[in-house]
């Protein structure tokens, strides 16, 4: 049993106020521990070993935990809530807006995206990035998800509304009580009217997509046309909504958590940004950055790898396994919360040297191959991993290319900066100042 609950809240209050804290400092207690989340049973597993048990071996008969819960009144039953047969028929009709080719056309849209959203910064001045890193893959997505003028004008304002509801699910997702957030206050009406405006707004893109037809390569136009190669069912108008939200609150609150920190790290380790930079003119030259490219980008990939490990977005996620299953030789009963935290495996001494410093070289090859199956999963693992991955891979390239050639972005003096961790872990602000890089590479992109 993990030390220091309380009577009636248990753990749940140190789980609310210090989560990073609280998580890491169970990996000393054992690879499977315990705790309660008020008066209910939970259980941390710790280990590669443990967590692909839950995630592999159990995964028929675990279904999602609190956090999916919450998530729910953004994506419904979609992809990232469902469990079982329905989640596998999903991913069969979704894997198609995945695949490499589809994620090589997604290039050119991105680069555009992202050098439209950054075009009006001004050399010197301040810039809070993590907003602008909100924008920029949101853009992205409204651009990929709806390539077609129809319904585009609805999409981008929901976008502008999804960071409220976003906050609003965080806060709400590990809260000890819910009864602060049902009392009528200010910010709870703002949530409640942000959650109702982004659903009435991706509906009235759909009824425009059907109407208008579905002969698009974006990936609206693919979601309205799957079929399941398996029993030939297509999507519903809901359960097309319900994937569409999901993909918006992935491809923005998780793409932009990520990008914050890797700018965050360039900014912490000039010797490390001195050779993204570097890399960057060599391999683009005076041309702007195309999906060939990207191979050829190895120092800046290990520099993501390594981000991901020590900040991975996606820090904490909850199972509950519909019959007692063993894990690790204990027994976790049915209807138990049971954790697993990428943020605790990718900071495990046992796994990685050093774990706390931050070392991109550490993903060379020979170094890489000696690092554990299932100690780095910075998109899930078994039959939840996430179908995006590739498309966030390149994203985060593409975006760090665009911005990287022209611009670098020094943190504010006397700034400080903390990680949050709620439904994803991000830093709570990125206040820089935009300094334009100089030379004709650094300008042309």
């Amino acid at each position: 049993m993990a030390p220091g609950g309380r009577p009636v809240v248990g753990h749940a209050l140190r789980l609310f106020r210090r989560p990073l804290e609280f998580v890491d400092r169970q990996r000393a207690c054992g690879d499977v521990v315990s705790f309660r989340l008020g008066r209910e049973p939970a259980f941390l597993v710790n280990s590669p070993a443990t967590v692909r048990e839950l995630l592999v071996e159990h995964n028929q008969v675990t279904k999602n935990g609190v956090l999916f819960e919450k998530l729910k009144v953004l994506g419904g039953d979609g992809i990232g809530s469902s469990w079982g047969e329905p989640h596998r028929q999903r991913r069969r009709m979704l894997a198609p807006l995945f695949t490499q080719e589809r994620v090589t056309g997604y290039a050119s849209t991105m680069r555009a995206a992202a050098e439209e959203q950054t075009s009006n910064w001004l050399d010197g001045a301040p810039l809070e990035l993590g907003r602008e890193l909100n924008e920029v893959a949101a853009a992205i997505l409204v651009r990929c998800m709806f390539a077609s003028d129809a319904g585009s004008a609805a999409a981008r304002e929901a976008a502008r509304w999804l960071p409220i509801v976003f906050r609003g699910v965080g806060k709400r997702a590990y809260a000890p009580t819910g009864l602060l957030y049902a009392l009528p206050t200010r910010s709870n009406r703002l949530y409640t009217e942000a959650g109702k405006r982004v659903h009435a707004l991706i509906d009235e893109v759909i009824a425009v997509y059907r109407a208008e037809g579905t002969t698009g390569r974006d990936m609206l136009s693919a979601l309205l046309r799957a079929r399941d190669p398996e029993s030939g069912e297509t999507l519903t108008d809901q359960q097309v909504h319900d994937e569409v939200m999901t993909m918006f609150f992935v491809g923005t609150e998780v793409s932009s958590a990520a990008l914050g920190w890797l700018f965050l790290q360039l900014d912490r380790y000039p010797e490390v940004a001195d050779r993204v930079y570097r890399e960057f003119d060599e391999v683009l030259g005076d041309r702007p950055v195309e999906f060939d490219d990207l191979p050829k980008l190895e120092y800046v990939a290990r520099v993501v790898h390594e981000t991901l490990r020590l900040y991975p977005p996606g820090w904490l996620f909850p199972r509950i396994p519909t019959v007692d299953i063993e894990v690790g030789g204990y027994t976790i009963p049915a209807g138990a919360n049971v954790f697993y935290s990428p943020y605790v495996l990718h900071r495990d001494p046992r796994l990685f040297p050093e774990p706390d410093r931050f070392d991109p070289d550490r993903w060379l090859p020979d170094r890489a191959e000696q690092v554990p199956r299932g100690a780095f999963i910075p998109y899930g693992e078994g039959v939840r991993v996430c179908m995006g991955g590739s498309f966030a891979a390149a994203e985060m390239l593409i975006v760090l290319a665009v911005i990287l050639r022209r611009w670098r972005l020094p943190l504010r003096p006397g700034a400080r900066v903390r990680p949050v961790a709620s439904t994803t872990l991000h830093p709570d602000h990125l206040p820089v100042v935009a300094r334009r890089r100089q030379g004709l590479r650094a300008t042309t992109a």
